[in-house]
């Protein structure tokens, strides 16, 4: 899988698919907003959320840094 690479503010590189589709509710179609997740022991991932079907999709932005 292809990634998009970002830096943050503090340095820190993730990385996304460059494919968007994980950004697409599979109800409506409409686009889906971004949502940090943390959890303990699983580390940092992004939620996409629609506003209306709620979470559709997570992705981990540190997959190929292990």
């Amino acid at each position: 899988m292809d990634f998009d690479k970002f830096e943050t503010p503090d340095g820190i590189e993730i990385r996304v698919p460059t494919d968007e589709s994980y950004r697409s509710c599979v109800e409506c179609g409409g686009d889906c907003y971004p949502n940090a997740i943390a959890a303990d022991g699983l580390g940092m991932r992004i939620g996409f959320v629609c506003p209306e079907h709620g979470l559709q999709g997570i992705v981990d932005p540190f997959h190929d840094l292990r």
